[in-house]
C-alpha cells in the first residue's frame, strides 16, 4: 500500500510505502533484468528503461510521463497490503518465522511474454546465468534504447525471436532450451494470446501453458505468478519442496495430496506467501542441511546450484 503518487520533472514519486525493500525485490530471483546502477536499480521493463531508486518510504521512478504513473504503480504491486499478509503470517505457528526473510519484497506484475521465456531460460539454471542468457538475447533481436547516454536492448517482441535460428540462440547460451525459446515465440507471433490466461481459472491457465514447449509445471506457476497476476500460483523447486517439507511435515517427504492440500490452504495469495518460504529456506540453508543428511546415510556426493528461482 502507498499514501500518494505525483509525478515532477517527469519522474514518478510513491510516497507512503509499506513493506517495500527495493533491493531484495529486484535481485530476489523473480525478474532477472533489474541492477545496481547510482544508487538504485535500472532496468529495461514494460517496454521502456527506467531507474528506480527507493529513499525511506519513498519510491522514485525516472523517466514517468504522467500518463505512465499507474503502469509503475501495478508493476510493483504498490496497491497490495503486504503489511495484512504479513499479519496473517504472525499468527501461524508453522509460517510466522518466514517473514523476516523476506518482508519487503513485493512480487513484481511483469509482461507475461517476458515472464514466459525468461521462466523458460530459468530451467535447471541460477540466476547468473539465467540473466547473462537473457541479456544476450535482447542484445541478438531487442530494440535499442537509451537513458541517460547508456544503450540498452530491450525485451524482444515474439516475432523477433521467431525469426532466429536455434544455432543463434545456442551461441548465446540457451543451450537445450534453445528450441523451446524459437517454438514458444512462434506461437505466440502466430497469434496465441496469452493474457486470456489471466481471466481463467488457475488449474485451466496452468493446463494451457503446460502445451508449450518447455513448460513444466514450475515453470508454468513462476509465469502465472509474476506474468499473469494469479497470486494462487505455487511454483514448487527444490527449495520448496524442502521448506515445505521442513515446516509441515517434520523433515519427512510427504505425499503430494498432502503439499496441494498445505499451499492450497495458504489462500487466494499464496504464491506471494511462497516468497517467504522460499527465502527462509534459502537463508536457514534447509536444502543443504537435508543434503548432508543424504551424505551421512547413503555416502553420496550431492550438488546444489543453489539456483535462487521463484
Amino acid at each position: 500500500m502507498y499514501k500518494h503518487s505525483t509525478v515532477v520533472n517527469n519522474t514518478l514519486y510513491v510516497d507512503g510505502i509499506d513493506r517495500l525493500d527495493l533491493s531484495r525485490s529486484c535481485a530476489c530471483g523473480q525478474s532477472f533484468r533489474w541492477h545496481e546502477d547510482n544508487g538504485g536499480f535500472t532496468a529495461p521493463a514494460l517496454g521502456r528503461v527506467v531507474h528506480a531508486r527507493q529513499a525511506g518510504d519513498t519510491l522514485s521512478i525516472y523517466p514517468c510521463a504522467e500518463g505512465e504513473a499507474a503502469d509503475w504503480i501495478h508493476y510493483f504491486d504498490l496497491e497490495r497490503d503486504y503489511a495484512a499478509i504479513e499479519e496473517r503470517l504472525s499468527h501461524d505457528e508453522q509460517l510466522k518465522m518466514c517473514i523476516p526473510c523476506a518482508t519487503g519484497i513485493r512480487v513484481f506484475n511483469q509482461d507475461a511474454f517476458e515472464a514466459l521465456i525468461t521462466f523458460i531460460i530459468s530451467a535447471n539454471n541460477n540466476i547468473g546465468r539465467i540473466a547473462g542468457i537473457v541479456e544476450r538475447l535482447c542484445a541478438l533481436c531487442g530494440e535499442r534504447a537509451e537513458l541517460d547516454g547508456k544503450e540498452y536492448f530491450l525485451f524482444p517482441k515474439p516475432d523477433a525471436i521467431a525469426a532466429r535460428e536455434e544455432s543463434e540462440l545456442l551461441a548465446i547460451g540457451a543451450g537445450y532450451r534453445a528450441p523451446y525459446i524459437i517454438k514458444s515465440a512462434r506461437r505466440i507471433a502466430e497469434g496465441y494470446g496469452l493474457e486470456k490466461l489471466r481471466d481463467m481459472p488457475l488449474d485451466a491457465a496452468r493446463k494451457e501453458l503446460l502445451t508449450f514447449y518447455g513448460v513444466g509445471p514450475k515453470v508454468a506457476d513462476c509465469v502465472l505468478l509474476f506474468g499473469l497476476g494469479h497470486t494462487d500460483a505455487f511454483p514448487v523447486d527444490v527449495w520448496i519442496g524442502r521448506a515445505l517439507s521442513e515446516i509441515y511435515f517434520g523433515g519427512e517427504k510427504a505425499r503430494r495430496q498432502e503439499t496441494e492440500r498445505a499451499i492450497r490452504a495458504l489462500g487466494s495469495e499464496s504464491g506471494i506467501v511462497q516468497q517467504y518460504i522460499f527465502h527462509y529456506a534459502r537463508q536457514n540453508a534447509i536444502g543443504k542441511k537435508q543434503n548432508a543428511k543424504k551424505i551421512g546415510k547413503k555416502g553420496e556426493t550431492v550438488v546444489d546450484t543453489g539456483a535462487a528461482l521463484c
